[in-house]
């Protein structure tokens, strides 16, 4: 019998036996389990009462977005529609909450996931890149200019928050700014650089970096502010992420690009 329910505390071990080598660096299922299924919208679909895959999703009702996320299947399940029936018991929950959207992030080398995606309806909206830094001191000083949110051609915008890629709203762009999370660099009252900072809530001591748009200048001096913050913090991550295909900074190590793909619910 197949049947998807929540987790219960059996699942964890059973779980992670198989979200061991989902990629050819591993996987990070272990470093989040706990955290997801604190926030309580982690489902599992168990076949004759064994634990066989596991989703998780996230509804943002401001933004009306659903953000789904580890999708994972037992080895030997693979290729019998698991996957899609706990995407779409998760779309429809949302979609009964009013959700107008769904989004996940893809690697680009995850042809699998992205057939998938294809074929239950998702379209690519827009590639990313991943970049790492280490934190280390610096000497820049860490002024940047005043925005407001009127300023912004914001329809597009989104930043990235325990790699969650989530609409710049009103709401959320006043709760960065007072935070000062937000770096902006203008020239003649005219925004050249804008970027976003996060601490991840899902994996521990990691410092988030959303490259909005920018110059070489701008940009050097946002990675420059978040290598000091972090170690101000004693973070020993740094994730930078960004549309942009270059990053100016020397040692920079890149990444397998990102599809950012979507769907309407």
């Amino acid at each position: 019998m197949t049947q998807i329910r929540k987790p219960i505390t059996s699942d964890k071990q059973q779980i992670l036996d198989f979200c061991t080598d989902t990629f050819s660096w591993g996987d990070y299922i272990h470093e989040v389990y706990d955290s997801w299924t604190k926030e309580g919208e982690l489902v599992i679909l168990e076949e004759d009462n064994v634990p066989i895959a596991m989703c998780h999703g996230v509804t943002y009702t401001d933004e009306s977005m659903l953000w789904l996320e580890g999708i994972r299947v037992r080895h030997d399940y693979r290729r019998k529609g698991f996957a899609q029936l706990l995407v779409s018991h998760l779309e429809r929950s949302a979609h009964d909450l009013g959700i107008i959207h769904a989004n996940m992030l893809i690697e680009s080398e995850n042809v699998p996931s992205l057939n998938l995606a294809e074929k239950i309806g998702y379209q690519q909206k827009s590639q990313w890149n991943y970049f790492a830094v280490e934190s280390k001191k610096t000497s820049f000083s860490s002024l940047f200019d005043s925005v407001d949110y009127d300023e912004l051609e914001h329809s597009k915008l989104r930043f990235v928050e325990s790699w969650r890629w989530i609409p710049l709203t009103k709401s959320n762009f006043e709760k960065l700014n007072a935070s000062e999370q937000i770096l902006c660099i203008k020239d003649n009252k005219t925004i050249q650089s804008l970027g976003i900072i996060t601490d991840s809530r899902s994996f521990d001591n990691t410092m988030i970096l959303t490259i909005l748009f920018g110059k070489s200048y701008g940009i050097q001096k946002f990675i420059q502010h978040v290598q000091r913050l972090a170690l101000e913090k004693n973070y020993s991550k740094i994730r930078i992420l960004t549309q942009q295909d270059e990053i100016p900074i020397v040692s920079i190590q890149k990444k397998f690009p990102f599809y950012l793909v979507e769907k309407k619910l």
